[in-house]
């Protein structure tokens, strides 16, 4: 086992035989930290709320309203948002399945018979 705990603060937890994992760190700054000199110290890019809006099915702007008076809300908000949301493609894929079951339980029953 491999100790990946790195004096900077940059990994946690051990990895077992020859796994590699980039960590983030415990810090606030934003660095990729590997045990791969070559990759060390390159800035992680956060998702825009936008992107986030995107890759969770959302129209552009979905939660861009406004927030304790002001037009726009923060990207705080906007991520907690997305955060507790579920993915709309998700959803309606779930949703089309129950409906497929629920149109065709006649053929479930004769089945079970």
């Amino acid at each position: 086992m491999q100790n990946t705990r790195r004096e900077s603060g940059g990994g946690k937890g051990f990895l077992g035989q020859e796994e590699l994992s980039a960590t983030l760190s415990t810090h606030n700054d934003q660095f990729l930290h590997t045990e791969d000199s070559h990759m060390d110290g390159l800035t992680v890019r956060r998702l825009t709320p936008l992107e986030c809006e995107r890759l969770q099915g959302f129209p552009d702007g979905w939660t861009d309203i406004p927030w304790r008076g002001k037009n726009h809300a923060p990207d705080g908000p906007r991520y907690k948002a997305l955060g507790n949301s579920m993915a709309v493609p998700v959803m309606r894929w779930i949703g089309e399945g129950i409906q497929l079951v629920e149109d065709n339980k006649e053929l479930f029953e004769k089945d079970a018979q």
